[in-house]
């Protein structure tokens, strides 16, 4: 679903856009958290994520298979902060 965080338990293949115009095949890591920007994940096409800052294209095959942990909205920042004297 959109909105949703998934983090990949193997490497995944997606495709980014450059600013030219121009499609490069990249590998997300292992352990990278990726946030679904259209879905729902049904089926074997393409979705729209979002990676590093970044929009990717991705098999929703993969993101279902690989994506073993997700949850909805934004995910949890512990912020720490120090007070200077």
């Amino acid at each position: 679903m959109q909105g949703e965080y998934h983090r990949l338990s193997k490497p995944t293949l997606a495709i980014m856009s450059l600013t030219n115009g121009k499609r490069i095949p990249v590998t997300v890591p292992k352990g990278a958290v990726v946030k679904v920007v259209n879905g729902p994940l049904d089926g074997t096409r393409l979705g729209y994520l979002e990676w590093d800052g970044e929009t990717i294209m991705m098999f929703t095959a993969y993101v279902r298979e690989r994506g073993g942990a997700h949850w909805a909205g934004v995910s949890r920042i512990t912020i720490f902060s120090a007070a200077v004297f």
